[in-house]
């Protein structure tokens, strides 16, 4: 993994220091998240300058009267279905490990298929929740504090006519876990069963992002375990979330080989975008939580 010297800027996203996802209809136009919003934000990317500049917010359905916050966690874009979907981490809240159904969202967001703009009109609203519930593996992790590898989803990507959520938590005994379904299904199917897959990676670290290419998927680590809080003073966090790796997993089997670790910088990898992909690399932009615009880092990826 080589780190690119070329430095991107996102210019104009409001919530600018918790961007935490990221995708493109058409390799122009992209679609970000902000995981303390209840609206995602269009954006455009200038590749000759390096720079992805924000458009108008456009709110999201949601239930709460309150302030409303989705806590978008993953982007992804389909090309089948011409729209982006938009997912919340389906967790209890960070802080004071509350039920706030706004989190336990998924949103189908429409495009023009000619231009790869959003349309506003159209955008539809769900849950995975009844999905959660069904499933054996996942149910006993429902509603629980993420301090305590509670499920919490924070990366999402589509492949092949499916959507993939990677899952910061649970980590059950070093198997991390990654969801499919198609979206079809969660719009109108019947909740049954998810398909899961389980990955060995470390025990105490989850999927902070899933990006897919050609062939397979990027996968970024960090801490599964939230930090302490007031309310939730125990947690299974071994260390501060400082360290954040890129693996390559094929999308089948449960090994997925370790890329590299990316540079500290102080911020949280949060997101991830294909810049570019050929026969012999994979340029990506990882998008950093807690940090101005998400600083966004370029890296290489050699085949």
């Amino acid at each position: 993994m080589e780190v690119l010297a070329e430095e991107w800027h996102l210019a104009g996203f409001e919530n600018s220091l918790d961007l935490s996802g990221i995708a493109t209809s058409n390799g122009t136009q992209v679609l970000v998240g902000s995981d303390e919003s209840f609206y995602i934000q269009p954006g455009e990317i200038d590749r000759a300058k390096h720079r992805i500049e924000s458009r108008r917010p456009i709110a999201l359905p949601v239930e709460a009267t309150k302030k409303a916050e989705v806590d978008i966690e993953g982007v992804a874009f389909s090309s089948d279905d011409q729209a982006y979907y938009a997912v919340g981490s389906h967790g209890l809240g960070k802080k004071k490990g509350d039920f706030q159904p706004d989190r336990h969202s998924i949103c189908q967001i429409p495009v023009d298929s000619s231009t790869g703009l959003v349309r506003k009109e159209g955008i539809r609203r769900t849950s995975l929740l009844p999905w959660l519930e069904k499933t054996p593996l996942l149910a006993p992790y429902v509603k629980k504090p993420l301090q305590q590898n509670g499920l919490n989803i924070e990366g999402l990507t589509w492949s092949s006519g499916k959507l993939f959520f990677g899952l910061r938590a649970p980590n059950a005994d070093g198997r991390g876990v990654i969801i499919e379904i198609a979206p079809g299904e969660i719009f109108g199917g019947k909740p049954r069963e998810l398909k899961v897959h389980e990955i060995a990676i470390p025990k105490g670290r989850g999927f902070r992002e899933i990006v897919a290419l050609k062939e397979g998927f990027i996968l970024l680590t960090g801490n599964a375990s939230a930090e302490a809080s007031k309310k939730i003073p125990v947690t299974m966090a071994a260390g501060p979330d400082t360290r954040f790796d890129l693996l390559y997993w094929p999308g089948g089997g449960a090994q997925a080989e370790k890329i590299g670790t990316l540079p500290h910088n102080g911020g949280k990898a949060e997101a991830l975008l294909v810049l570019e992909e050929t026969a012999t690399h994979a340029d990506v932009l990882v998008i950093f939580d807690g940090l101005q615009g998400g600083e966004p880092v370029a890296v290489r990826i050699r085949r």
